[in-house]
């Protein structure tokens, strides 16, 4: 799955990354050619008003022109260079007039030539190995002019076109593309190359949760068949002895309550991670007094540590309030606590500390139990993960508790944070805004 996955996020990107690349390139292009060829067009429309027969107006009627004989090159400037202008005059039936340089034009260059075959605006033609911007300088309204032939001849010209090489642009052009399209497949190879890196990337966070599921999963079943298994022993036991009576077999039956309960409290820590992880699992956030939850907790656990003789102790700020969900906050701290209790020896200390500066309220569960190891240390939160795994189940633990405790912590947008040393104790640190 990885692997199809890894292929096809592999093809969009490289995908994606070609059509910009694609896409830049044509920008360029384009954008190169128009500027190129609107400095040119903007010479050539505005010299054709401009432009006179012989130092004659255009617009001077054939009659006072009688043996004219018509400019064949204009010279006008664009930027720094002199670029030359070839006109050409047709008759109406698009005849052209054979002026006594245009022999540079054969018989099929005309034909292309024909002021029919081009529009209002400048257009490019290639006559032979040349390129041309050729431009229709006039139109129906245009006052004929009468020009000379070579042989002496007079025609009336209506119609006026003018020409310039554009070589040397079109082989800019050419040189450009080239260099774009080798730039481009150059690029194609590297969006492939950007591509994978970035489907690589992108498949990190989807491996690492595969990874922890694959993991939640194995460990869960782990932790559900061991119960479950102890259950399934007591209860053949039972069934051998029909005869016996319930205090006979009191030891396999408190054995089965005893894993029916640890069952259902992994069962509920699974419930509600599964719940949380789906956001399915909403706060009732309201304004709750801090200092009254601690204390109901510590009255709580006053038994559990009596019988294992370990001294606790409230700190206590009073007043403290905030918004929060009661409900959650007193599970946190039965979590802590809980585990404070389970890890301090006999004649150990456990101290819950709660105080408000500013706008945070801090509590604080501290015990001088036997402390956890700096390896452990990073994966504490992870769900399942326990340092001594048979101390922890002869405990009663499922491995959820801190798992919950920090979704707690993190739904109200607080922090919680965990120091120990080992065979000297462990202090849980919890910050949660007041506001």
């Amino acid at each position: 799955m990885i692997k199809r996955t890894r292929m096809q996020l592999t093809i969009r990107n490289a995908a994606v990354l070609s059509i910009i690349l694609i896409s830049l390139n044509a920008f360029v292009f384009f954008v190169m050619k128009d500027m190129l060829f609107s400095q040119i067009d903007k010479s050539l429309t505005g010299v054709s008003n401009k432009l006179t027969v012989a130092g004659v107006s255009a617009s001077t009627t054939a009659r006072a022109l009688p043996s004219l004989q018509a400019k064949q090159t204009v010279i006008y400037q664009v930027g720094q260079m002199n670029r030359p202008v070839f006109q050409l005059f047709w008759t109406e039936d698009n005849m052209p007039i054979q002026l006594p340089a245009s022999g540079m034009f054969g018989e099929k260059d005309l034909k292309r030539l024909q002021p029919d075959h081009f529009g209002e605006h400048p257009e490019t033609l290639k006559l032979g190995d040349q390129y041309y911007r050729v431009f229709n300088s006039s139109d129906e309204t245009t006052s004929p002019v009468l020009l000379s032939r070579a042989d002496g001849q007079l025609q009336v010209g209506t119609k006026q076109q003018l020409l310039t090489n554009i070589s040397a642009e079109v082989s800019m052009l050419h040189r450009l593309q080239m260099i774009l399209l080798l730039g481009g497949f150059i690029g194609l190879l590297v969006a492939v190359a950007a591509g994978y890196y970035l489907a690589n990337r992108a498949l990190i966070p989807v491996r690492n949760s595969m990874e922890k599921q694959q993991q939640f999963v194995s460990d869960a079943s782990h932790e559900l068949r061991t119960p479950l298994s102890v259950i399934q022993a007591h209860a053949e036991l039972l069934l051998r002895h029909p005869d016996h009576t319930i205090e006979q077999d009191s030891k396999h039956i408190s054995m089965v309550l005893q894993e029916t309960r640890r069952l259902g409290k992994l069962v509920s820590g699974l419930l509600t991670l599964a719940r949380s992880d789906s956001n399915q699992l909403e706060l009732d956030k309201k304004l709750v007094s801090m200092e009254r939850i601690v204390q109901d907790g510590i009255n709580k656990m006053t038994m559990l540590a009596e019988v294992k003789d370990i001294i606790l102790r409230g700190e206590i700020e009073s007043p403290i309030q905030l918004q929060a969900d009661e409900e959650r906050l007193h599970q946190l701290l039965m979590v802590l606590m809980d585990n404070a209790v389970k890890y301090t020896p006999e004649g150990g200390v456990i101290r819950v500390a709660c105080h408000k500066l500013a706008h945070t309220v801090y509590l604080e569960v501290e015990d001088t139990g036997v402390g956890i190891s700096p390896e452990h240390l990073p994966h504490i939160f992870d769900r399942f993960y326990r340092g001594d795994k048979a101390r922890t189940r002869q405990e009663g633990g499922t491995g959820l508790g801190l798992a919950i405790a920090k979704w707690i912590v993190e739904r109200h947008g607080g922090k919680i944070r965990i120091e120990s040393k080992p065979a000297v104790g462990t202090r849980v640190l919890v910050t949660l805004p007041a506001g």
